[in-house]
């Protein structure tokens, strides 16, 4: 008896290792922020992931809605793609404000703050994907921000190197260094049961990984809890329950989300209005829409579509308010 129930517990670790070790990982931005002791700064919106690893430092991780999250030296957190957010050197009252603007595969330096002032917080940023073999870019169903020990500060340096000194691999050799960090920071989060990782253990189940990666590539198209179930050849009831016991909510909440998320990427590329986007995430009225992504983002789409025009500007700019 004890040896079936040691087999059981065992199960979900062996489901986990099985994702993870079918993980990829690309890496688009880096660039190094340096705040002040009241510095802030201001993320731009991305249609990637957001990766930040604090190098010295405290202060914290701001969302919409007054979400926060405490930072410290050595923390890695992970922000969903197209989350709007922002980091602070200290709670309280900032007087000194910045837009990050990284740059590909090189350091850009941003600080808040005059020359010789103390520092109060410095981060490592970069924007990158999170892929799964024959499942697409599982990181989108990243629900909520994950913030982790790195737990390997020797890890970081490498890549900081790499990104000073590039040679020849450099790009393979940031790549291997942050999957690692990455995996290690997922399986931790995972381990703790916590809600915004529960996907990680869901997609052990390689049955729906077919529905899934045709949502991920194209969250736009005529999504159906039956088409879904067609891809993967189930009955409609059959999916719909093996979905929600994996995933722990429905196909099509998970379709909405994607879909909210293809909508925030469209936003940024600003070249469409916000009926086409509404119509082309695969929604039919733009009221609808619209609240929807209100109720995602905490914005307005067409707020947020000003507000990335303004984070995705050439240059720093530094300013005695925060930008809108």
């Amino acid at each position: 008896m004890f040896e079936i129930v040691l087999k059981m517990c065992e199960r979900p670790m062996m489901l986990l290792d099985e994702v993870l070790s079918a993980m990829t990982i690309d890496v688009e931005l880096f660039s190094l922020c340096q705040m002040a002791p009241r510095g802030w700064l201001d993320m731009p919106n991305s249609g990637s992931a957001s990766l930040h690893h604090v190098m010295n430092g405290s202060g914290a991780l701001h969302l919409g809605k007054g979400r926060s999250y405490p930072l410290t030296a050595g923390d890695l957190a992970l922000v969903p793609a197209g989350a709007r957010h922002s980091i602070g050197a200290l709670d309280g009252r900032f007087v000194s404000f910045a837009n990050c603007q990284p740059a590909e595969l090189g350091l850009t330096h941003h600080r808040t703050g005059p020359e010789g002032e103390d520092e109060g917080l410095m981060v490592l940023c970069a924007r990158l994907s999170v892929g799964l073999h024959g499942a697409g870019t599982v990181i989108d169903l990243l629900r909520g921000p994950v913030v982790e020990p790195a737990g390997a500060t020797h890890l970081i340096a490498l890549i900081v190197a790499e990104l000073t000194q590039p040679a020849p691999g450099s790009r393979a050799q940031i790549k291997a260094l942050l999957l690692y960090l990455i995996v290690a920071a997922l399986r931790r989060s995972a381990a703790r049961h916590d809600p915004g990782t529960d996907w990680l253990v869901a997609l052990a189940d390689r049955r729906l990984w077919p529905a899934l990666a045709a949502v991920i590539a194209n969250p736009g198209a005529d999504h159906s809890v039956e088409s879904m179930a067609d891809t993967v050849g189930m009955s409609r009831a059959r999916f719909a329950a093996r979905f929600r016991e994996s995933f722990g909510t429905s196909p099509m909440q998970i379709v909405r989300d994607l879909r909210l998320q293809h909508a925030a990427r469209l936003l940024l590329d600003g070249t469409e209005g916000i009926a086409r986007v509404a119509e082309r995430v695969g929604f039919s009225s733009r009221s609808h829409f619209s609240q929807a992504f209100e109720a995602r983002y905490g914005i307005s789409p067409g707020r947020y579509g000003r507000a990335a025009g303004v984070a995705e500007g050439p240059g720093l700019g530094l300013t005695g308010k925060r930008p809108a």
